[in-house]
């Protein structure tokens, strides 16, 4: 090979590692909490329950709702697309998004219900 060859095939895989270590490292992301997202700025995870009553319809295919996360703050979260049919009935939630005015504009929500995965009762 010609040095030339082996310097593109170093910065192909150099590209390469780089591509694969920036894309595990947000798939692997924690949990965050709001105080957390807020102090960084950048789009985070954080886990928590829904606040019952809390949800309103924004605009056209948006609504909003507050999250109590982890350590007790609630916030308000909007998001565009569907409501998740037990996102008030769910053991916890999971928003992925970042603030934005003082809101968490949540790109993602994951509803973790795990008790339907349990046996119905043995009585």
């Amino acid at each position: 090979m010609k040095r030339y060859d082996k310097l593109i095939l170093l910065l192909l895989v150099i590209v390469f590692g780089g591509g694969i270590i920036f894309t595990a490292r947000s798939a692997f992301s924690t949990y965050s909490t709001f105080s957390e997202a807020k102090e960084h700025n950048r789009s985070v995870q954080v886990k928590g329950v829904a606040v019952d009553g809390s949800w309103r319809e924004v605009g056209a295919g948006s609504f909003s709702f507050k999250l109590k996360d982890l350590a007790g703050v609630i916030y308000t979260v909007t998001h565009s697309g569907e409501v998740p049919a037990n996102l008030f009935t769910a053991e916890y939630v999971v928003v992925g998004g970042r603030f934005d005015a003082g809101v968490f504009a949540a790109r993602s929500i994951l509803v973790k219900c795990p008790t339907r995965f349990m046996q119905q009762g043995s009585g």
